[in-house]
């Protein structure tokens, strides 16, 4: 799915979306409150759409007006949205306080951090969580918006992938790291919740090579250290997918499919030394005043309690014992290791 929009004058708001089966015509939602909403038809040809071979027809446009949506122009906050997938194409806002920046946040956690989204939306015009659920073309969408200077986006995306993209159109980027036992801790418990009957269409959320994955785990007991070793030990090409050095992945690797380039703990670094904003998770205080500089923003970002689990952190330690386990993280242990370094207070800094 494509979308834009040419202009909102208060009394007008024009646009287009371009659906993914290019045979149909776009229906678009108006919220103009949580009880009120329009659904409109487009019905204005975009002839670029069709000589392009974008769409059938080029019917893709829309017009928002007092004609078809009764009370756009006295509404100071509004949502449009697309009928079929509920993707923001665009956002009404008064609020004074709205940044005038583009910010990407690299999620690296299988369960989403959706506390650090919320500190960090509220400031911008538009917002998008979850980039690595969409299509590729939405996500270029996305970057390429140019009604708005203000726009935040977060997912586990391939850095690589999207870097030139996001610099072209003036991110700034940050991420925040997690200890990788942790991590790997809790992306087993994960998958372990989501080959239960009862976890299908919640899990659906984590994309599909997560259900893949799970199928493996229906049998596993993570209780029983000697089975989880030997899955640890000889884990299928799906499963390596998800627990293999994920963060130098993602950091490094030029796709989803291919290795990053060797060296892959300093090519990983190398790619950390281009964000804007790098911290830790165990203090994401730290890393959210690093974002508010970053953003020159007028004052500070609300803080964010962060607990992990104690089932989550009984396992890491079990891990950490784990031969095996440590030879799947063994690269994000090394970056991880480094940033902490870096990041680490100066003692001139413990006594500021």
């Amino acid at each position: 799915m494509l979308f834009s929009i040419d202009e909102d004058t208060g009394s007008r708001i024009v646009g287009w979306v371009m659906p993914d089966n290019p045979a149909t015509t776009p229906k678009v939602v108006i919220h103009l409150d949580p009880e009120h909403h329009v659904v409109i038809d487009a019905f204005v040809v975009r002839p670029l759409l069709r000589e392009a071979g974008l769409h059938n027809t080029g019917v893709c446009g829309f017009v928002v007006d007092e004609n078809n949506c009764p009370g756009v122009t006295a509404a100071g906050h509004l949502e449009i949205k697309d009928a079929d997938n509920q993707i923001l194409i665009y956002r009404r806002r008064s609020d004074a306080q709205l940044v005038d920046q583009k910010f990407l946040r690299v999620e690296t956690q299988l369960f989403r951090s959706n506390s650090l989204d919320d500190a960090l939306i509220a400031r911008f015009h538009m917002s998008y969580k979850s980039l690595e659920l969409l299509p590729e073309e939405t996500t270029r969408s996305i970057f390429a918006i140019s009604f708005t200077n203000s726009l935040f986006a977060s997912g586990r995306i391939f850095w690589r992938v999207w870097e030139p993209m996001v610099r072209d159109r003036n991110f700034k980027a940050g991420i925040l790291l997690r200890e990788p036992f942790e991590e790997l801790s809790e992306r087993l418990l994960i998958l372990k919740w989501a080959s239960l009957s009862g976890a299908n269409s919640a899990a659906a959320v984590l994309g599909q090579t997560v259900q893949l994955c799970a199928k493996t785990f229906c049998n596993v007991n993570l209780s029983d250290l000697t089975a989880l070793q030997d899955l640890l030990s000889r884990p299928s090409d799906e499963l390596r997918a998800v627990l293999y050095n994920p963060i130098v992945y993602q950091l490094a690797a030029p796709n989803a499919f291919d290795r990053p380039r060797t060296p892959e703990t300093a090519a990983a670094l190398d790619s950390l030394a281009e964000m804007d904003a790098v911290g830790l998770c165990d203090d994401a205080g730290a890393f959210l005043r690093l974002v508010a500089a970053v953003l020159d923003l007028p004052d500070q970002l609300q803080g964010i309690s962060r607990r992990t689990s104690e089932t989550v952190i009984g396992l890491a330690e079990i891990l950490r014992e784990m031969r095996p386990a440590r030879a799947l993280i063994e690269k994000d242990l090394e970056v991880y290791s480094e940033v902490a370094r870096v990041l680490a207070p100066r003692p001139a800094d413990q006594l500021g």
